[in-house]
């Protein structure tokens, strides 16, 4: 017997209260696990970024055992003149002075890491007898290299504070040049070098300032005690120039505080993309691990490598 349409069962189907339902279920599952998804890849980038401060510890020890001292924060291109007083290489604006320590025309002594760390084909490249941001050097200091990058601190290239591109090879990394702080005296002057004023910044206190030359003696406070190279992520942070070399830590400043420039919030200091801590590597190339609301005397600390203190492991928390 022929059956009819009407004879066919009906086929069930969602109505659309149902498929609310099930849309909404699915947006709480995802809301769900989508914290836990971004919480396991932040703490994949974590543990990349102190790998990759890692790696440069060990470098760094490796240097020292080169040439006895760790490289410096950065180095001077002096200038070379030929017979007829005619600049050959170098820049003639030379050495910069204790007052004025950042020039462009200065090498970072991070790259003296460079054959430590599988990149001695860049470091041939370079022409250290000129500037970095001379022709001659362009294509080198435009290399990007993973191990300068910290992977929660996306960006593909570097840039100035005002927002413009540098073609520069970008770095998060930074060495640690002093702690103090700089307060003006009853003269309204401070002398960068004054032992006798606690509150004058001590360019000679840390590990990497201008042409300096710390070796393990040096560092009287423990080499687990004493910070090597922290995360900064300034945008215009570069592997190449003094001018991103190193970081002063100030008594006064907070991890992970931007300063205001423009309106704009700018890092200059101590800082990371992840949540509540900055990562560090010791002179020992162990990795610590500082929490943003760390004691800003206990920062300062960690910084020094002749002061003299004392820290407990409950004090960095």
């Amino acid at each position: 017997m022929r059956r009819t349409r009407l004879d066919r069962p009906c086929k069930s189907g969602f109505t659309l209260i149902e498929l609310l339902v099930v849309i909404a279920i699915i947006g709480v599952l995802v809301a769900l696990l989508l914290p836990a998804v971004q919480s396991a890849r932040e703490a994949g980038n974590r543990a990349q970024c102190q790998n990759n401060l890692k790696q440069l510890g060990l470098a760094a020890q490796e240097y020292h055992d080169s040439f006895n001292a760790f490289p410096a924060g950065w180095y001077c291109v002096v200038p070379v003149y030929d017979a007829n007083n005619t600049l050959v290489s170098g820049d003639v604006t030379g050495c910069a002075t204790v007052g004025t320590p950042y020039q462009p025309y200065q090498w970072a002594g991070i790259v003296g890491l460079f054959t430590k760390i599988e990149q001695g084909n860049l470091y041939n490249e370079i022409n250290f007898s000129f500037a970095p941001n001379t022709p001659i050097n362009t294509t080198a200091v435009r290399r990007t290299m993973t191990g300068f990058v910290c992977p929660s601190n996306r960006r593909p290239e570097a840039t100035t504070q005002t927002g413009s591109i540098q073609k520069l090879g970008p770095s998060d990394y930074r060495g640690n040049m002093a702690a103090g702080m700089i307060l003006p005296d009853s003269s309204g002057n401070c002398p960068t070098q004054d032992p006798t004023n606690p509150f004058c910044l001590n360019f000679d206190n840390g590990l990497t300032y201008q042409n300096s030359s710390v070796g393990m003696a040096d560092i009287t406070d423990g080499t687990t005690n004493t910070c090597l190279f922290g995360e900064t992520i300034a945008p215009s942070g570069v592997w190449s120039q003094a001018t991103s070399c190193c970081v002063r830590t100030n008594i006064d400043r907070t991890i992970n505080k931007p300063i205001v420039s423009g309106g704009v919030n700018y890092y200059t200091y101590w800082s990371s993309k992840h949540p509540g801590l900055v990562n560090f590597v010791n002179c020992d190339g162990s990795i610590r691990t500082v929490n943003s609301n760390i004691n800003k005397l206990v920062l300062n600390k960690l910084m020094t490598r002749n002061g003299g203190e004392t820290i407990s492991a409950d004090e960095t928390k």
